[in-house]
């Protein structure tokens, strides 16, 4: 990915100074954007098993909480003990054999979600840029 600012008009140092600023803030934006939508995919339940006799508490559910990591990005974690037979672990492993196909993998979706994140930057970079007043292509 690339991105071209052609420079115009004569507040090009002070343009150039907020968007040197601003690109930390907007990774941390992208960042905790990302790690929210992994906890919202989280919380999505599947349907209940036909028969199915056990009621369900949304003890995983509510449990999915991010935590700031010495100002330079998130984790996700749920401390309910029994999360990794459910949704596997950090890995992608450990998931029970009864949950598999069912329940997504942490694993696989925030992988998933970080996928965008380049793209996501990219865009909001270009966002400052042009509010900045410089033409970018």
């Amino acid at each position: 990915m690339r991105l071209a600012i052609k420079v115009r008009g004569e507040m090009v140092r002070q343009g150039l100074e907020n968007i040197h600023q601003e690109i930390p803030a907007v990774g941390r934006r992208r960042m905790r954007t990302i790690a929210n939508r992994v906890v919202r995919r989280m919380q999505e339940y599947p349907a209940e098993r036909p028969g199915q006799d056990y009621t369900r508490t949304g003890t995983l559910f509510r449990r999915w909480m991010i935590k700031e990591i010495n100002k330079i990005g998130y984790s996700i974690q749920n401390l309910t003990p029994y999360t990794h037979y459910v949704v596997g672990d950090a890995f992608g492993t450990s998931q029970a054999w009864m949950h598999k196909g069912r329940w997504q993998r942490f694993r696989d979706v925030t992988d998933e979600e970080l996928l965008k994140l380049p793209d996501e930057i990219m865009n909001e970079i270009v966002m400052v840029a042009r509010r900045e007043e410089f033409e970018v292509t």
